[in-house]
């Protein structure tokens, strides 16, 4: 009689045979997401993979979902990297995943709408930002050091400037290790600061082989770089997110490299033409500094200078006589004016009334000039003109009819 098993003694066998099964151990996986669930309290996501005639359920767990940098959804075409284990609950198999990427041009698509906004989000595509571009010394190359795009920026830079110092940082460009060493080489310009601007960028090529400078990682050095970065990825068609993150986008190489660089020959052009437009400007100046100092010359002041003095002489003599004619009227006025005050003066003073028969009574030394002010036996002195009596007051009454 064959031995009974309990459901977990078959469960636990089957997980033991797919264990031990080395390639169920590590995979590679395309299909296509559908029932997509994703719990954030957890961290997990839950879902399954699909072809035109199967499926198989899925899980990440919160320590794989970290590293995603896109988020998956229903309908999205993806490439995963797992493992088939059993899920003895349920008793059924599933595949537990490591990571996960999109695939096919729908996916990418999907990844990089999703990638640009999350980074839009952290203002890596800030135009406040934006640094100026343009009459470099020293450029910096950040590309493969084979391809096409290092030979058309250095034919453009040697035409426009020859004296222009070029520092290539070779990467790759395409491929799994394109990303990490393309940052690194925007990283590494700057920190030894020896040039004044930075060329990222490649030749032409499929969706999918310009996709490295559609990673966060390149996007984040362009964003840092204390130095300007020009953006040089494929044709004028193309469009990456690191022309988004840059200072300034060229449609190609060739591009990038005349928008570093200014044309010496251009400048030189520019320069003599100015300089042209300086000489005319300053003829004309001239010419008229000189028509200005032949009319003076021929004016009267330079032909005939005496005449000016002459002239000068006879104003100021004219006002000599009108200030001596002015001097004389006022010193006849005032002395004209002297003469009545003094006369005023001479014939209000004592002497002159004593002149007319008046006299001065004094008594004491006191003038009088009320009767009132004297009493009978009171002795007097009398000043007439010429000489002075004393007399005594007998009696003293009021003449009427006299002031």
């Amino acid at each position: 009689m064959n031995d009974i098993l309990s459901v977990s003694e078959l469960n636990n066998y089957i997980t033991g045979l797919i264990d031990a099964d080395k390639f169920l151990r590590n995979f590679w996986l395309q299909g296509e997401i559908t029932g997509f669930k994703y719990y954030r309290q957890s961290g997990h996501m839950y879902f399954t993979i699909k072809d035109e005639e199967t499926a198989i359920s899925c899980v990440m767990f919160k320590s794989r979902v970290r590293g995603l940098d896109f988020m998956p959804e229903d309908g999205m075409e993806v490439l995963l990297r797992g493992y088939v284990s059993v899920f003895a609950r349920q008793g059924k198999y599933q595949v537990y995943v490591e990571e996960m990427q999109p695939y096919g041009l729908g996916g990418l698509f999907l990844y990089l709408k999703q990638l640009k906004e999350k980074l839009d989000a952290k203002g890596y595509f800030e135009a406040a930002r934006k640094k100026p571009v343009g009459g470099a010394s020293r450029v910096g190359i950040v590309t493969s050091q084979d391809g096409a795009a290092v030979r058309d920026i250095l034919r453009v830079i040697h035409q426009r400037n020859r004296g222009t110092e070029v520092i290539i940082v070779h990467s790759a460009v395409q491929g799994p290790e394109a990303p990490a060493e393309i940052a690194a080489g925007v990283r590494l310009l700057n920190e030894y600061q020896a040039v004044d601007v930075i060329i990222v960028g490649r030749g032409g090529g499929s969706f999918e082989d310009l996709m490295a400078f559609n990673t966060e990682v390149v996007v984040k050095a362009i964003y840092e770089s204390n130095i300007p970065v020009i953006s040089a990825v494929g044709h004028e068609v193309d469009f990456s997110l690191a022309d988004l993150a840059a200072d300034m986008r060229a449609a190609t190489p060739t591009q990038a490299a005349q928008l570093a660089v200014s044309d010496v020959q251009t400048l030189e052009n520019k320069l003599a033409g100015l300089n042209r437009r300086l000489g005319r400007a300053a003829d004309r100046i001239l010419t008229n500094k000189n028509q200005i100092l032949d009319h003076l010359l021929m004016s009267s002041v330079w032909r005939q200078p005496q005449s000016l003095l002459e002239k000068r002489e006879q104003v100021l003599n004219d006002l000599a006589r009108r200030m001596d004619r002015s001097m004389n009227d006022i010193l006849k006025d005032r002395t004209t004016r002297l003469a009545m005050a003094a006369s005023g003066l001479d014939a209000r003073s004592p002497a002159k009334i004593l002149e007319r028969g008046y006299a001065i009574v004094r008594r004491q030394g006191k003038i009088i000039r009320d009767p009132d002010e004297i009493e009978s036996g009171d002795k007097l002195n009398i000043q007439l003109l010429n000489s002075a009596i004393e007399v005594q007051v007998l009696g003293k009454g009021k003449v009427y009819g006299q002031r």
